[in-house]
């Protein structure tokens, strides 16, 4: 942290001891004769050090700041224009003399900062070798007080607090050019509104303005650069330059105290009421009823189950929704069971109002337990319509969303393809095994795989021994003799060859009767334990050896291999392992902005008839916003759908609502089924304070900044920062401040306050508007009016204020003492405005 400390002027090097443009010098000897010490001084040449006649400005770099900054179009026109210096000692480098103050005698700057208004002089035009501006004398400041309008700055430690100690350091800083220390350059003009202005620094001297005008020299050093005699306009050469506009009338201090609370319910803000007695078109009315519908926001402490005015029409309604939503599934319940082929077509069967919500949790019906976030959603007036907003925007938009959500696809389509054509090709190869393979008995089917059996795994023989191959296990066999498992081998001992026939033959030469002998090689496999005695073909050796061959496994692994990816070790244990990605786009615009743009009243029913300069305590709705959410996910879900997006409609494309860092809601489909509407939200169901805000403050001054701040008994601690608001601008005037976290509870229980920072952009000097205090208590209070300045005047120092009843010890500022006095008393801190949230939530 640091401290401001203002001070008259700094001098550093020869020109701290100059007289003008002289330098007297002088030279001491010190001399020791005979034990006595002696000092004297001789006095040497006076020496003429460079005057303002001999510059021509200086570099553009030094301009650090102009206030109002370049090109403003709105600037405050209380403020005093002033331009910073890099170098805090430029304004007095050059200086042509001194004028008498207290404490001590002030340099008079060589340069000044003049103001006009645009139909009092055209912006400077090009010339040889400075820019010429010329200005009436009745629109430049006195050249006389200059020296009150100039000063340095410095910005020091906080542990600095005596005054020698901080000049030193501020002596020091402008020596070395410190950016914590710098020059500034006031024009003590009021500025009138809605005018624009040309700022100009120029030449204080007439030897300065001739060199600037590339005029024959001859003016004294010290004379002014006006007025000229015989005009009432003068040319001057400017060094610097830059124009803006004041706004309309009205500086931040004035606006903000023509705000006035007013709480939503007198405002007519948060609920409207609307006609639910005919809810369907195509049939007769019910008969008169209404329901009180509620927005994106309301009044704190509001919240209520939704009520009719006429409960046996509510009851008749949510009957009617319930058993019309319901109605899909209920058909293709009836048309499965009488056994109807057509039956899985949900969207030929049945059209019915939607389901929300059952996309991501799979439920066809409205839950039959109330209090569900499913049944709250589907059967309140109130949240369908909410759902609606969001498939309206949907619909709206779709063309636009879908183009972003191509964009966010990437690679997965080409990854979809490579999976379908790899999935179709593992279906038809295991078509192909379970035709040529199935049939095989065990020794057909290890003679098949002997020429790969190095390479096929199976399990070891021997419990807690290492898996092992084929080949190696045969060969461990000593029962199995080499070349069992060969082709050759089996040809030679098949089934129907002519080996087999012989053995089969008895001594007459007839074939035996009975079945075919048992190969070899089952009998062999089966003394080993590895053939069961099952008839499955996937039981034992055999259906270890088609499941190492299956297609489906070996395509999972090159599409592994080709598609890297985390989920692959998931799916190994899918039916369906290569079955398409599926994805979802993520879009984090926030959804508030949309909905309050496209339908404010439905977002905060009763908003255009709010008054202007009012501000209104309100509060989150979360039931509201998890419908919406869940409706527009729902429509945006199957848009995707349609538009053949590769996703399973269980997504949360949109889980942001309110502008933030983070989501509003998580993944819809991980909702737990029992849990109330609006519970998932990140608030835990509860609703965060805002502040809606309309004025012409708003509008004058679109960088208001609004705090939440944490009281101290009651009252704004001395020193914070507070917790900024989240701000979401509805038009030019109208603003809404969200406070994430901060429940009503909260606000009242620890003392918390709103408050309202003006924006300043860096250090302003001026004074306040309005009509002078009755009675002072410090120099904040000072008004234009209370030194009796028109707009487009200057600040007259003969006119002397009534001395502030409250003036800070141990040095108060007195005016017209020096230029830190005035620097102190013209500076303008930020305006601050605070409610108190207590007295907010209690109307």
């Amino acid at each position: 942290m640091s401290t401001r400390w203002f001070f008259s002027s700094a001098r550093v090097g020869a020109g701290a001891s100059a007289d003008g443009q002289a330098l007297h010098t002088s030279v001491r000897f010190a001399l020791d004769i005979e034990g006595r010490h002696e000092a004297p001084q001789v006095t040497g040449p006076t020496l003429s050090l460079v005057g303002p006649g001999d510059v021509l400005g200086f570099d553009r770099s030094m301009v650090l700041r102009e206030e109002p900054p370049p090109g403003t179009a709105d600037a405050a026109e209380n403020v005093m224009a002033s331009v910073e210096l890099a170098h805090a000692d430029l304004p007095w480098l050059l200086s042509p003399g001194t004028v008498p103050t207290l404490p001590q005698p002030s340099p008079q700057p060589w340069i000044a900062l003049i103001v006009l208004a645009e139909d009092e002089a055209a912006p400077p035009r090009a010339a040889n070798p400075l820019p010429v501006l010329t200005a009436p004398v009745a629109a430049l400041p006195p050249l006389a007080e200059r020296w009150a309008w100039t000063h340095v700055e410095a910005r020091l430690p906080d542990d600095v607090t005596d005054v020698e100690r901080a000049r030193q350091l501020t002596e020091r800083g402008a020596r070395d050019h410190s950016a914590g220390v710098v020059g500034r350059l006031l024009c003590p003009r009021r500025l009138a509104p809605d005018r624009g202005w040309i700022a100009a620094v120029v030449p204080v001297t007439a030897a300065g303005r001739d060199a600037g005008l590339n005029a024959a020299p001859g003016a004294d050093a010290t004379a002014g650069a006006w007025p000229v005699p015989g005009r009432d306009t003068v040319d001057l050469p400017v060094y610097h330059w830059w124009t803006f506009r004041t706004g309309r009338a009205g500086t931040f201090e004035e606006l903000a105290r023509r705000l006035r609370f007013q709480p939503a319910a007198e405002s007519g803000l948060g609920t409207r009421i609307i006609d639910v007695g005919h809810p369907w078109p195509a049939e007769e009315a019910a008969g008169p009823a209404t329901v009180a519908l509620d927005g994106a926001l309301r009044a704190p402490g509001t919240a209520a189950p939704e009520t009719w005015s006429d409960p046996a029409a509510q009851d008749r309604f949510r009957a009617l929704l319930r058993e019309r939503v319901d109605a899909p599934a209920l058909h293709r319940a009836e048309t499965v069971a009488a056994g109807d082929e057509d039956a899985a077509d949900r969207d030929v069967i049945a059209v019915a109002p939607p389901l929300y919500g059952s996309h991501h949790t799979g439920e066809q019906t409205v839950p039959a337990e109330p209090g569900t976030w499913m049944s709250t959603l589907n059967l309140e007036v109130r949240r369908r319509v909410a759902a609606a907003l969001g498939c309206r925007y949907v619909q709206l938009e779709q063309e636009f969303l879908m183009a972003r959500a191509w964009e966010q696809v990437g690679e997965i389509r080409q990854a979809n393809r490579l999976l379908a054509a790899s999935e179709l090709a593992a279906v038809v190869a295991e078509q192909a095994q379970h035709k040529h393979l199935d049939p095989l008995g065990p020794a057909d089917l290890v003679t098949v795989m002997a020429p790969v059996s190095g390479r096929v795994p199976v399990s070891a023989t021997q419990p807690g021994a290492e898996p092992t191959t084929l080949a190696t296990l045969l060969a461990s066999a000593e029962a199995v003799p080499a070349g069992t498992a060969s082709t050759s081998f089996a040809r030679l001992t098949r089934a129907n060859g002519a080996l087999a026939r012989r053995a089969r033959r008895g001594a007459d030469g007839q074939a035996a009767a009975g079945q075919a002998a048992e190969p070899f090689l089952t009998r062999t496999l089966r003394n080993m334990g590895v053939i069961s005695d099952e008839a499955s073909p996937q039981a034992g050796l055999p259906g270890e050896l088609r499941a190492g061959l299956s297609p489906m496994r070996l395509h999972v692994l090159r599409m592994a291999d080709r598609i890297p990816a985390d989920f692959w070790a998931e799916r190994a244990e899918d039916d369906r392992p290569l079955r398409p990605i599926m994805a979802h786009p993520k879009f984090t615009v926030p959804i508030a902005g949309e909905l309050l743009a496209r339908w404010p009243e439905w977002a905060l029913p009763g908003i255009g008839a709010l008054p202007p300069d009012t501000v209104t305590l309100l509060e989150t709705n979360p039931e509201f916003i998890a419908a919406l959410l869940v409706g527009l996910n729902h429509e945006f879900n199957r848009e995707l759908l349609w538009r053949q997006f590769p996703t399973d409609q269980r997504g949360t494309p949109f889980a942001r609502f309110w502008p933030g860092d983070g989501a509003d809601v998580e993944e819809i489909a991980l909702w737990p089924p029992d849990a109330p509407l609006g519970s998932q939200l990140r608030t835990g169901g509860q609703g965060d304070l805002a502040l809606l805000v309309r004025g012409r403050l708003l509008h004058r001054f679109p960088g208001t900044a609004l705090l939440a701040v944490r009281g101290v008994n009651g009252k704004l601690p001395p020193a914070f920062d507070g917790v900024p608001a989240t701000a979401l601008a509805l038009d030019e005037s109208t603003v809404l401040y969200l406070f994430p976290g901060l429940d009503k509870e909260r606000a009242r229980t620890e003392e918390w306050l709103f408050v309202f920072r003006e924006p300043m952009r860096g250090t302003q000097f001026g004074f306040d508007s309005g009509d002078q205090p009755t009675e002072m208590e410090t120099w904040a209070d000072l008004t234009w009016q209370g030194i009796g300045v028109e707009p487009a005047s200057f600040v007259q120092l003969g006119q002397a204020p009534a001395t502030p009843t409250r003036l800070s010890p141990p040095d108060p500022p007195a005016w017209a003492r020096d230029a830190a006095d005035m620097a102190r008393i013209a500076f303008q801190q930020p305006f601050q405005l605070a409610f108190r949230a207590a007295t907010l939530l209690g109307g």
